[in-house]
């Protein structure tokens, strides 16, 4: 008896030990919303340590594979044992990159999660049921319950109690609760139509002030699940550069919004190209000296706008480059009055403005 309960510890501990190896890729021509690297750093910050090892010492093997069809994102995820025995798979059907690359983390870490605790041979009983992002589960078999046991009667002398019959005996099973919907919300709300990524980067201008300017930036961008169009706003500012005339002093600052609409023209490569049009607004800001009426206004400057970006996705996290251009509808000659009373022309904005762009973003809807 003693052996046997050694035997059964032994058991459990490394049924509760039992090390996990990943794996993924995408098919050819797909935009790989997951990657591998991506989500090894998610399952492990989801759960609080690193179960991964190598392929040779895993006791079980998770692969996932990626492919995209028809504007949807879709992934399936399977998890194996050493002998090639399947334990359980789940196929992922998403609107876009991001709530696939959430659903497929929650399903890695419910695997590793509750794999520790199996049986050997025993399939995980999983809820097959839909959820509200389109997840859903196959080759998972529900675990039958446990026969009920026949009734036993009391016969009538001892007992005026109507017959009685046991609650039927349960058979051990492990249920993995079903997948939460990766943007769940109160009730009440429905899933927003687009995905909000927001970042910050920096940048270069060429014709706004009077020499090469750099720039910060902030960018919002807006993207249409299964859709080609994308919509961003982004607002800068243009560091100060000073000037000195014979007898003005000072220098210009600069600061512009930028509203675009853009549409990718490869929307299922990784690196995303997109052609975009839109409006600039800006305005020069002067702060002078040795003037003989102080006039720090700012100079308005607005026109159409046009450009093309370069966007790199990896889950939630993205980088994109954008270059673009615009023609002020109207020039800005920046005259000045010296203390002496002569008019000098300081600066003349150009007819052309060019701009470059580089910045990190994160999808946070």
């Amino acid at each position: 008896m003693f052996v046997m309960l050694g035997l059964g510890c032994v058991s459990s501990t490394a049924r509760a030990d039992a090390s996990f190896a990943l794996s993924w890729r995408s098919e050819p021509g797909t935009a790989a919303c997951v990657t591998e690297t991506a989500l090894r750093d998610a399952v492990e910050k989801k759960l609080q340590r690193n179960p991964f090892t190598d392929r040779d010492r895993a006791d079980i093997a998770i692969e996932g594979e990626e492919r995209s069809s028809g504007g949807r994102f879709r992934a399936r995820v399977k998890q194996t044992d050493r002998n090639g025995v399947v334990l359980g798979s789940r196929e992922l059907d998403l609107e876009s990159c991001a709530r696939l690359f959430r659903a497929t983390t929650i399903v890695v870490a419910l695997f590793i999660d509750r794999g520790s605790d199996r049986e050997p041979g025993e399939e995980p009983a999983l809820d097959t049921a839909p959820t509200d992002d389109g997840v859903r589960l196959d080759d998972e078999e529900p675990t039958p319950s446990a026969p009920s046991s026949p009734p036993i009667r009391i016969p009538p002398a001892a007992s005026p109690s109507p017959p009685t019959q046991p609650p039927p005996a349960a058979t051990p099973s492990l249920s993995v609760p079903p997948l939460p919907p990766a943007d769940a919300r109160a009730p009440g709300f429905a899933r927003p139509p687009f995905d909000l990524s927001l970042g910050a980067g920096g940048g270069a201008a060429v014709g706004f002030l009077p020499s090469a300017s750099a720039m910060v930036r902030g960018v919002a961008r807006l993207e249409r699940a299964g859709s080609r169009w994308s919509f961003e706003w982004s607002g800068g500012y243009s560091l100060q550069q000073a000037f000195r005339t014979r007898s003005v002093r000072g220098s210009f600052a600069g600061v512009d919004q930028q509203v675009r609409a853009c549409l990718a023209l490869n929307p299922l490569s990784r690196i995303r190209v997109d052609a975009c049009g839109g409006a600039f607004w800006g305005a020069i800001v002067p702060e002078t000296g040795g003037v003989r009426e102080q006039n720090d206004a700012w100079r308005p400057l607005a026109g159409p706008l046009a450009a093309v970006a370069a966007q790199l996705r990896d889950g939630t996290r993205a980088a994109r480059l954008d270059l673009g251009v615009t023609v002020p509808l109207v020039s800005r000659n920046l005259y000045f009055e010296s203390s002496a009373g002569e008019l000098e022309r300081v600066y003349s904005s150009g007819r052309v403005i060019m701009f470059v762009g580089l910045s990190g973003l994160l999808t946070i809807l």
